[in-house]
């Protein structure tokens, strides 16, 4: 329950049809109705936003619409438009409530998306008509029991950027949405189950607002390097996937005694680490990069078997780690592997938008649960760590650019995929993950392009 990845604003489990929403009991034992109003809790760091008309996200956004969507779209005066696309306007989709998406002009882009990058629905009738993903974006909005907290997708440019206004002044336009979402999915946010922190554990939602406080606080520090603050994060889990029994207030007094026990343990110099194994700690990364790397400047372009056999030698390009990256996203230059492993460095004003990155994705709980993919605490805060030497390595092969751009240029690719492409939900890449913490890269892989 929530927004769970870049295309589908509802959770992928679960779909409820709205028309048949009725007072239910919910888990914490009240009786809830989908149109419920609770409350929003807004980002616990400075985030600006506003649509600055970029057009990126109708031309990767994959506008899932459901049925009454469509049929309201479909009733607007909209036919002899010359800012919209011939027909068909729609493509049918089987996912729960969502049974259509908008369709994509040839060059590029939704068929109401003009010429100037804007909406032509919005422009003609009020953003009330668009659809409902379309408004959300780039905005989340996730469940934690008796309140929404609030999310945001750095593939947008100006979210990246904190382009705009501050998020707080959106606390009305949240609220609102609040209750679409309510509407959409039949339930309110005190229906969502409980978090686990590992597979068949269970954690209560406010142990878990506990337990990620934690973390932020972690990331927040400033007497390290960011990059050391997350592996100060990996040594807290690593701790508390042995066994955390204490609950309610002594939960919070135990985190902060991992906390303060693994300090002296996280080396403060990331090149004292050893590296990654060379033949599979790395290979295992790079695999993984070749998904978050990619980028499609338009969401209907090479699809089917053409897309899945570039993802195939891509891969494998990547796996071998040798000669030319290739390109697969419009903002890498040509470079090769050797080059970017011979690169060191990163400013250190990048740690504070990697700071806010950071902050926002374990506040708003989208590291776990739905937004996840389903993963277990432990699991999604292990996955979060992992973007971001993918964001470093982008960073460094971007080396034509501007240091400070290419790091939000490389946020902005990896949260792309983060938690929304369906591909890292795949048993196998999940394995690949999982066999990356175990091996004890993960850390490793963290410091190596942090040096």
């Amino acid at each position: 329950m929530g927004y769970a990845s870049r295309n589908d604003p509802v959770s992928r489990p679960r779909h409820v049809n709205p028309a048949s929403a009725s007072p239910r009991t919910s888990a914490t034992g009240r009786q809830s109705r989908y149109s419920m109003s609770h409350p929003i809790r807004n980002l616990p760091v400075v985030q600006n936003w506003s649509c600055h008309v970029c057009g990126n996200c109708c031309r990767t956004l994959v506008g899932l619409i459901t049925d009454e969507e469509k049929r309201r779209i479909e009733a607007l005066d909209l036919a002899n438009d010359p800012e919209v696309a011939p027909g068909p306007w729609f493509k049918p989709m089987v996912r729960g409530v969502y049974r259509w998406r908008l369709n994509h002009r040839r060059e590029g882009g939704c068929v109401f998306l003009t010429a100037e990058n804007r909406c032509r629905l919005q422009e003609r009738f009020g953003p009330e008509v668009k659809p409902f993903v379309c408004r959300m974006f780039p905005f989340m909005l996730i469940p934690a029991g008796n309140h929404w907290r609030v999310g945001m997708r750095f593939s947008c440019p100006s979210a990246v950027a904190s382009r705009g206004r501050p998020v707080a002044d959106s606390q009305k336009d949240l609220v609102q949405l609040s209750h679409l979402l309510e509407s959409h999915l039949g339930r309110s946010a005190d229906d969502a189950p409980a978090p686990s922190v590992r597979r068949g554990r269970e954690l209560d939602w406010p142990d878990a607002c506990r337990l990620v406080d934690v973390l932020v606080e972690i990331v927040q520090d400033r007497r390290d390097r960011l990059e050391r603050r997350l592996r100060k994060c990996l040594a807290v889990a690593r701790i508390c996937r042995e066994g955390m029994e204490v609950r309610g207030g002594q939960l919070s007094k135990f985190l902060q005694a991992v906390r303060s026990a693994v300090d002296p343990d996280v080396a403060r110099d990331p090149a004292s680490l050893p590296p990654p194994d060379r033949f599979l700690g790395r290979v295992l990364f790079r695999v993984l990069l070749a998904i978050f790397a990619r980028h499609y400047r338009d969401a209907s372009r090479a699809s089917g078997l053409r897309r899945a056999l570039n993802r195939v030698r891509d891969g494998l390009s990547f796996a071998r780690g040798r000669g030319r990256v290739p390109r697969l996203n419009d903002y890498l230059p040509e470079v090769r592997f050797e080059d970017i492993e011979e690169r060191h460095g990163i400013p250190p004003e990048a740690d504070e938008i990697l700071e806010r990155y950071y902050a926002i994705k374990l506040s708003s709980f989208q590291f776990f649960g739905p937004p996840n993919f389903e993963k277990p605490i432990w699991d999604g805060l292990e996955s979060l760590v992992l973007t971001l030497p993918m964001i470093l390595w982008l960073s460094r092969a971007m080396a034509d650019q501007p240091p400070m751009e290419a790091v939000q240029r490389a946020i902005q690719l990896v949260d792309d995929h983060f938690g929304g492409d369906a591909m890292l939900g795949l048993p196998h890449i999940r394995y690949l993950e999982r066999t990356l913490v175990e091996r004890g890269d993960l850390e490793k892989v963290v410091a190596w392009y942090s040096r």
